[in-house]
């Protein structure tokens, strides 16, 4: 079994794939659809909530089962996770970036995920990554969208 050093690991490959192009909404990068309406949220890592219309609970859901994925690859038991968390915060002003290679405004998010172990170390991992808000004319749609 894994010791519970690999909970660092663990956070880190859980916001690579979390904050990845495949969270999506209506095959949309999730973030970009979110950013509009996003100031500060937390989310528990271990509670789902249900299916609703809310993008802010399509994301909570994703969290879930991104870091449940991720817990698993490492082998590690969940059970030596007391705690789990992400917080995903809209940095103040507008910034300008790149969207498929076209110039557009949008805002720095940061995502900070932190867990705690059943001996109380606490390990944590943050990005920040650039997110315009969603622009169909500008971004492609994934063709796992139109999957039946």
């Amino acid at each position: 079994m894994p010791t519970r050093r690999v909970l660092k690991s663990v956070l880190h490959n859980f916001l690579g794939t979390y904050t990845s192009r495949y969270s999506e909404y209506d095959g949309y990068w999730l973030f970009g659809v979110l950013v509009g309406d996003l100031k500060n949220v937390q989310f528990d890592l271990f509670t789902e909530v249900e299916s609703s219309a809310f993008l802010v609970d399509v994301a909570r859901n994703l969290a879930v089962g991104r870091f449940t994925e991720q817990l698993c690859k490492a082998r590690l038991d969940p059970s030596s996770v007391r705690k789990a968390s992400i917080q995903i915060e809209r940095l103040d002003g507008q910034v300008d970036g790149h969207v498929n290679g076209i110039e557009c405004g949008g805002f720095k998010i940061r995502f900070h995920v932190a867990a705690e172990t059943d001996t109380g170390r606490v390990f944590e991992c943050k990005c920040v990554l650039f997110v315009a808000p969603h622009n169909a004319g500008i971004e492609l749609q994934s063709l796992r969208a139109h999957r039946d």
